[in-house]
């Protein structure tokens, strides 16, 4: 008997291989509902209210299985003009095992999608009941077709109709020591008159021959149908008799994936291999569409997409030595076009057309990067990092002039020191030329080399009743444009800054506790000259933030109390290179939040200020700014 359920899996397998795609996993599984969760969050920056919520939780009852998973968020945005949009999700899962080897369920999902904005689609939701069977042929097998309706609101039409489809699994089979991991899901939403349909089959396939190398294959394969509503125009109404026009986009894709692993006769010395490509088309085709009135933006379009990337890593490490050296290509085309529509004039179409193959492009990129960490002595240690990367970008169309060539080269280097058990400092030098140029003369003027040199260097102190970081940044970025001789709208400016960092927590009695954060920036802008290094100032900033609380320590109970406060002046200079202010934006506020630790996995956070706000006219305001947290990791 398991011989002929192994057949059938042969037999099945170019349908039933699949690998987990982000979004489109199987939902008549338990393992969406094994990992509980409960989060609540509410923030509020100046104007802007942000509230999050997830619940997640499942349990297993003798033969019968409970699940439910809800997630909520909501952003409202209050400026002269209240700015709603909502989010919301609600699934339900029930499972009762007869046998061994059949269970019965259903499930439920609710979605909703709410804007108060002036889209397209701003209001939307989804409701599907279905009913299943799941049916095991062997442990690791499972196939379970399902049955049941949808209800679909989308811009206040309501759609109903059948929701029906199967998804099947294979789950970490092993077979003559391959490991296969498969999924497979097609599931069809008939609401006429639209019809919302996926398929998914991937595949997982990995195994490791005698300890010297291990080989992962990966396969996709998606296609995907969504239909919409969308407002017409008066005649294709009147034509069809009509309040709203559809138009189906379909999305099919083609992945393979390939991951080598070689272990070296070198100990620590280990060889990685990877190579992928990936097809996809992108079809819209409107439902109706009028004849005798066609427009340039009658023509619907389809897109098709080729990546290709290769990628190798040499990976060495020992007690002293520990390095990574990595090598990357990838190419990536695109390109669009219109589909004609019959007895449609061939100058109308030409022109779309055109105007769909400017967006075609192709795009190459090669990446050479490497890191690695040496131990000098027990308390002394360097760092290296160096990053190079090449890309080509080309347009074939004669009227996209966006070609261009771009270098970007980086590096890093950091020492790091032990001085004592209590105390470490570091320093880092970080730099990074960035070179852009366009092939084309409309577009060269853009031509530009961006230079970037960062020094950091701070310390660690840690004693038991005081622990303290300190760090000082300078950094210098440098934009400097190839033509601004011949273009007086161009400038070349350069970017220094100069910070001042500081985090410190101090123990005053058993369960008092002083913190302090802030930091002091000094920013200056200016009108640059590579060729003599001159620069001429234009903009000056002076921006500084502090935050002294006193902290209360008790078990599971956390209180403070402080000040928090901002500023930021700006200036500006005059012919003489004189500073004068030219705006200033001050910002006190005393500050609270508290923290109560119920269990070892829940904890409830409230974190407030109320700023009193001043401004360079003695403009002053209040503003409030509250965040909630209730965090359960069950």
């Amino acid at each position: 008997m398991r011989k002929f359920f192994f057949q059938i899996l042969v037999f099945l397998f170019p349908i039933l291989i699949s690998a987990q795609i982000p979004g489109d996993s199987l939902s008549f599984v338990k393992a969406r509902y094994s990992s509980p969760v409960l989060s609540s969050s509410f923030e509020k920056q100046l104007q802007t209210f942000n509230l999050r919520e997830q619940f997640v939780y499942g349990k297993q009852i003798n033969n019968l299985f409970l699940g439910v998973k809800q997630s909520f968020f909501s952003t409202i945005i209050r400026t002269t003009k209240l700015s709603v949009r909502d989010n919301a999700f609600l699934s339900l899962l029930g499972q009762y095992d007869f046998l061994n080897s059949i269970s019965v369920g259903s499930n439920v999902n609710y979605y909703i999608y709410a804007d108060d904005k002036k889209l397209a689609i701003n209001n939307s939701s989804i409701f599907n009941s279905s009913a299943y069977l799941k049916y095991y042929p062997t442990k690791k097998i499972s196939f379970t077709p399902f049955l049941g309706l949808s209800r679909n609101e989308q811009i206040g039409i309501i759609d109903t109709g059948p929701i029906y489809g199967m998804e099947a699994l294979l789950d970490n089979y092993n077979f003559n020591e391959f490991n296969l991991f498969s999924e497979f899901k097609f599931q069809t939403e008939d609401i006429a008159p639209r019809k919302n349909q996926i398929i998914n089959l991937n595949f997982n396939i990995d195994k490791t021959f005698v300890n010297s190398y291990k080989n992962k294959l990966f396969g996709i394969y998606s296609e995907q149908r969504k239909d919409f509503y969308f407002d017409t125009d008066s005649l294709t109404m009147s034509e069809f008799d009509i309040s709203k026009n559809i138009q189906s986009r379909t999305e099919n894709r083609y992945s393979i994936i390939d991951r080598l692993t070689l272990f070296t006769p070198i100990n620590g010395l280990v060889l990685n291999i990877d190579g992928s490509l990936d097809w996809r088309t992108i079809d819209r085709d409107t439902r109706y569409i009028s004849t005798s009135n066609i427009t340039s933006s009658s023509f619907d379009t389809e897109v098709e997409e080729f990546k290709m990337n290769l990628f190798s890593s040499l990976n060495y490490n020992s007690s002293v030595v520990q390095g990574v050296f990595r090598i990357a290509f990838s190419e990536r085309q695109e390109k669009h076009r219109a589909k004609y529509i019959e007895n449609a004039s061939e100058i109308i179409f030409e022109k779309r057309d055109e105007q769909e193959k400017r967006k075609n492009n192709t795009g190459k990129q090669i990446t050479l990067s490497g890191e690695g960490s040496f131990i000098i002595t027990s308390s002394d240690r360097i760092t290296l990092s160096l990053f190079h990367r090449k890309l080509v970008y080309d347009t074939p169309s004669k009227l996209n002039n966006d070609d261009r060539d771009e270098l970007l080269s980086m590096f890093g280097i950091t020492y790091f020191k032990r001085l004592s058990p209590f105390f470490n400092l570091f320093t880092t030098l970080q730099g990074s030329i960035n070179n852009t140029v366009y092939i084309f003369k409309e577009r060269s003027a853009n031509n530009n080399t961006l230079r970037v040199l960062k020094l950091i260097s701070g310390g660690d102190i840690n004693l038991g009743y005081l622990s303290s970081r300190n760090s000082a940044e300078v950094s210098a970025n440098y934009t400097v444009y190839d033509f601004e001789d011949l273009n007086p709208n161009l400038k070349s400016f350069s970017y220094r800054q100069l910070a001042l960092r500081d985090s410190t927590t101090l123990k005053l009695f058993r369960t008092t506790f002083f913190t302090f954060l802030g930091y002091v920036k000094f920013s200056e802008q200016g009108d640059f000259k590579w060729d003599g290094f001159a620069n001429k100032p234009v903009r000056y900033l002076d921006e500084r933030y502090a935050e002294p609380t006193i902290e209360y320590r008790f078990k599971h109970l956390t209180f403070a109390f402080g000040l928090r406060f901002f500023s930021l002046y700006t200036y500006l200079f005059d012919e003489k290179n004189n500073k004068y202010i030219h705006s200033t934006y001050t910002s006190t506020a005393p500050l609270s939040f508290i923290t109560y630790n119920l269990s070892s996995s829940l904890n409830i956070s409230i974190k407030g200020w109320y700023e009193f706000i001043n401004t360079e006219s003695n403009k002053k305001r209040e503003l409030a700014n509250l965040m909630i947290r209730v965090n359960w990791n069950i």
